[in-house]
């Protein structure tokens, strides 16, 4: 793309990073729209993330991912929060990637687990015995894909202001970097 200025700027990362609550702040910091893929899915499915699970399936809901993430690749100058997993498609990836910047967000499991309780809304985690393992495990098989970020940034010990700032105070730099890899 030719103005580096007008990419998205797309925060990517596990369930309780901060993804949506860093992408409001870091909007109105930028004076850039915000876009949040789950919430986008939700309006479009016009039933909850959980709901969609429940009646169709993960599969379904990873489809609807894929088409927020072509919504993504076609606008300009937006902070785009994700759902954890929309990077595990190459299609995803792609398109992401084809108009972004990658900021990664991460966390320790055990801030993730404090920040998503209860997780009767995750259904990643609802249903399974040991909830510790299953981030784990999860985090273990994102982990190659949320590599492949341009940035990445722990959240565990920081305030959201910290992370905010971080972010902006790398902005030129991560600019930079990714000139030549569009």
């Amino acid at each position: 793309m030719g103005n580096r200025s007008e990419r998205n700027l797309i925060l990517i990362g596990f369930m309780g990073t901060g993804k949506s609550a860093v992408g409001r702040r870091l909007s109105a910091r930028l004076r850039r729209r915000r876009f949040d893929t789950d919430q986008w899915i939700t309006r479009e499915a016009g039933m909850s993330i959980p709901e969609i699970f429940e009646r169709f399936g993960e599969s379904a809901f990873r489809d609807l991912e894929t088409q927020a993430a072509r919504e993504v690749a076609g606008s300009r100058r937006l902070v785009v929060s994700t759902g954890g997993g929309i990077m595990g498609r190459d299609e995803n990836v792609d398109l992401l990637r084809s108009n972004g910047l990658l900021v990664c967000l991460k966390a320790r499991p055990d801030v993730i687990l404090a920040r998503t309780a209860p997780w009767e809304s995750r259904p990643m985690l609802r249903t399974t015995p040991d909830p510790r393992q299953a981030v784990e495990d999860l985090l273990a098989a994102r982990a190659e894909r949320y590599a492949l970020a341009d940035r990445t940034v722990d959240t565990s010990d920081l305030s959201l202001d910290q992370v905010v700032e971080e972010i902006c105070a790398g902005l030129p730099s991560l600019l930079a970097s990714t000139a030549t890899r569009s």
